[in-house]
């Protein structure tokens, strides 16, 4: 089966991008011949005369060539790392030449834009591709919330294997929304319960590093719903990690609680979730909408109250003597009294 005559791969998910991209070379049958007839170019210098020249080029011993492009479309759009506004003339001038190029493409050749950056659905470019008879417009988002966890069940379900609701919200918590270092922890997590049983939040605390991060978040979560039993066995699980001891997780609490405090004061100011991304320099939206619906268990005098005791607390620990494990028990049975 012959590959789309004209394929534009765009948006922020690079992950999903590069995959469909391996794909394409895939179909293109035997790697060491199939890398005769692959040109891969870069768009940020192009011009429309070089693109026709390699596009109009005939493959070698093979049906068809495939043309990878990358950044020129954000360049003639005008969302290029510049940061330029509107196009250019020059770049109308090429983006009116290309979009009658569309229409004569050979069909030799499979012509592919990679971007990573999102185009605008408005674009003629997109527009003009998306009318084009053979063509593939895709945008890839990468997946965040709700649908992150849907996106790990979907792709353990692909590689032959489940996790469990909860599981895959562990994963999550513990990953953010990073599709390419996900997928790697999911086969892991696979291979771990060997594809015979779904993988549960235990398998994510005993084999993905980023794990103790996780628990913190259902630590806290007990502790909003003032469940001290749960909220101590968290906590002792964590402490029953070989990558923790006792004063990382409490380290981690302080952490995890200084930012409640921060997202609440900003959400009382009239800020949402992408000002708390922006505000505490959080990459990932995951663990921000998190922080958004965890500190809702909480008022701002209690949060305060909270870190206060947290910062109390440390400095006992580093200069009294005693149990820091039991402190640190009969300090989360307070919180939840």
């Amino acid at each position: 089966m012959p590959l789309p005559s004209l394929v534009i791969l765009h948006g922020e998910d690079d992950f999903a991008i590069a995959e469909r991209v391996a794909a394409l070379k895939a179909e293109m049958g035997d790697p060491s011949t199939a890398s005769l007839n692959i040109a891969e170019l870069d768009g940020k210098a192009m011009s429309l005369p070089d693109l026709r020249g390699v596009c109009d080029a005939l493959p070698f011993l093979a049906a068809q060539r495939l043309v990878i492009v990358r950044g020129l479309l954000a360049r003639l759009t005008g969302k290029a790392e510049e940061g330029d506004d509107s196009p250019t003339v020059s770049a109308q001038d090429f983006i009116d030449g290309l979009i009658e190029y569309f229409e004569s493409l050979p069909e030799t050749t499979s012509l592919v834009f990679v971007e990573s950056k999102t185009i605008n659905e408005k674009s003629r470019i997109l527009k003009a591709a998306s009318k084009a008879p053979g063509a593939e417009v895709a945008r890839a988002d990468a997946p965040k919330g709700g649908e992150l966890i849907k996106w790990i069940g979907r792709r353990a379900k692909a590689s032959g294997g489940e996790f469990t609701p909860a599981g895959a919200e562990a994963l999550a918590a513990a990953i953010g929304d990073e599709p390419r270092s996900l997928s790697t922890e999911i086969e892991k997590l696979l291979a771990f319960v060997n594809w015979s049983r779904p993988v549960e939040p235990r398998d994510v605390e005993q084999l993905t590093p980023a794990a103790g991060e996780a628990i913190i978040w259902d630590l806290v979560d007990a502790l909003g719903a003032r469940n001290a039993q749960l909220a101590i066995g968290k906590f002792h699980t964590l402490l029953a990690m070989p990558s923790q001891d006792q004063f990382a997780i409490f380290g981690m609490i302080v952490r995890q609680f200084r930012m409640l405090l921060q997202t609440k004061e900003i959400l009382e100011n009239g800020g949402n979730v992408a000002e708390v991304m922006r505000t505490l320099d959080i990459k990932s939206s995951f663990p921000a909408e998190k922080y958004v619906k965890q500190c809702r268990n909480f008022t701002l005098a209690q949060l305060e109250s909270v870190y206060h005791q947290l910062l109390e607390l440390d400095l006992a620990l580093k200069t009294g003597g005693g149990s820091d494990t039991t402190a640190i028990d009969s300090f989360i049975a307070g919180l939840t009294a």
